[in-house]
């Protein structure tokens, strides 16, 4: 049965439109039917009172409280073919042959995309751990961050580039709020902001977001809700999503695969960091190490993880 007649609309292709927009799938064009942009909107079409929409299974028009709730669907990588991800950079505290090493490697295999996978900053003035008495401050780690997002686009202008925010970008916003509530929707409080992601022309991702790149998910790792002192996190994190996965956030490089009932292979891949090993703050000793990946896309969304290891600035 058509909702509309006139413009050969039905539920079941409504119901998919509206499910495919919100997936990153499709894109919303202005010269849809009143019907979808209604839709899209939020608004509620007037429709026959014989009808059913399509949100209302019973037929009838029943006037339950709006939801609160916020959308939360995985950013979806269109348009890329050969994904350069990396994570946990820790700027300031970097390091820089680590850096250089890694982003030389995405040229050198051709990247056609890029994913900073969250902790990209450290954020450590706004931290709620001790700090350092040595005279730097917030907004001397955001110079560091502007003129790194500013090196990146001269070095790949011409390719997406995507910034994820992870736990530590996550600082910022938690600082604010808890010290000082009345500037939290203030102009600027933000990272994309005081980095000046749009200017660079560099998508942002929030922090409580996850990425799909064909049959791959990216995650930062600290939306997965495990505790940082797990073994084997490759195989954890694998359990607990039941789909491919890479991520970052423990410093670690790993992988595990396993096959189901279903002869489904999903396997789950941990990237290292580009931060400095021995930070104060972990002692002289810890199992960190350092590197990143490249990833294929298929055109039927398959992929491999081609995942490389950075050793005293040197990709082995």
């Amino acid at each position: 049965m058509d909702l509309f007649p006139e413009d050969k609309i039905s539920h079941h292709t409504a119901r998919n439109y509206i499910a495919r927009i919100r997936r990153g799938e499709l894109v919303y064009k202005p010269d849809d039917t009143d019907f979808i942009k209604m839709k899209i909107k939020g608004e509620e079409p007037l429709i026959n009172s014989e009808l059913a929409d399509f949100d209302d299974p019973l037929g009838l028009m029943i006037d339950f409280p709006t939801s609160w709730a916020e959308i939360n669907e995985p950013i979806v990588i269109q348009g890329v073919k050969r994904l350069g991800i990396c994570n946990d950079i820790h700027l300031p505290y970097h390091d820089k042959f680590a850096v250089q090493a890694c982003f030389a490697e995405f040229k050198k295999r051709g990247v056609d995309g890029i994913y900073l996978n969250g902790d990209i900053m450290d954020l450590e003035d706004v931290s709620r751990f001790e700090k350092m008495p040595d005279g730097r401050y917030l907004r001397d780690e955001i110079e560091v961050g502007r003129s790194f997002v500013k090196s990146l686009r001269k070095l790949f202008p011409n390719i997406p580039i995507y910034w994820k925010d992870g736990n530590h970008e996550k600082r910022l916003e938690s600082y604010v709020s808890s010290k000082a509530p009345e500037l939290v929707k203030l102009f600027g409080m933000d990272i994309p902001t005081q980095l000046e992601l749009s200017y660079h022309d560099i998508i942002h991702v929030p922090e409580h977001k996850v990425a799909r790149f064909g049959k791959l998910w990216i995650a930062h790792g600290h939306e997965l809700g495990l505790k940082s002192g797990t073994v084997n996190i490759a195989r954890q994190v694998r359990m607990r999503v039941g789909v491919n996965v890479i991520f970052g956030h423990w410093h670690k490089q790993q992988v595990d695969t396993s096959r189901n009932l279903a002869d489904e292979v999903h396997g789950a891949w941990a990237l290292g960091c580009l931060a400095y090993l021995k930070p104060r703050y972990t002692g002289v000793l810890n199992q960190w190490t350092q590197g990143a990946a490249t990833v294929d896309l298929n055109e039927d969304g398959s992929f491999q993880v081609h995942p490389f290891q950075i050793v005293d600035g040197i990709v082995i």
